[in-house]
């Protein structure tokens, strides 16, 4: 297998990093590759969790008796004199 890189610039940057780490172009070009792939699919990953959460908030927020929109904790949770509800 092969890969043949027709830009100067990726040669020139692959060359680089190659000289600074001690690694081949091989090894350079290859972690590099693997990193992008971390990144992307970490980014699916992120945004998954994210609609999950919103998901779970959505879910929990219909359970809130009103007017408690915004109110500490504490304030659910405890009467007056500080006895559980």
């Amino acid at each position: 297998m092969s890969l043949n890189i027709k830009n100067q610039r990726v040669y020139d940057l692959a060359s680089e990093l190659a000289r600074i780490s001690g690694q081949s172009m091989t090894s350079v070009v290859l972690d590099a590759l693997i990193e992008q792939r971390k990144r992307l699919l970490g980014k699916n990953d992120v945004e998954k969790r994210v609609g999950e959460f919103l998901a779970i908030a959505e879910r929990c927020a219909k359970h809130i008796r009103q007017p408690f929109r915004s109110t500490e904790h504490g304030d659910m949770l405890y009467d007056e004199s500080g006895m559980p509800q």
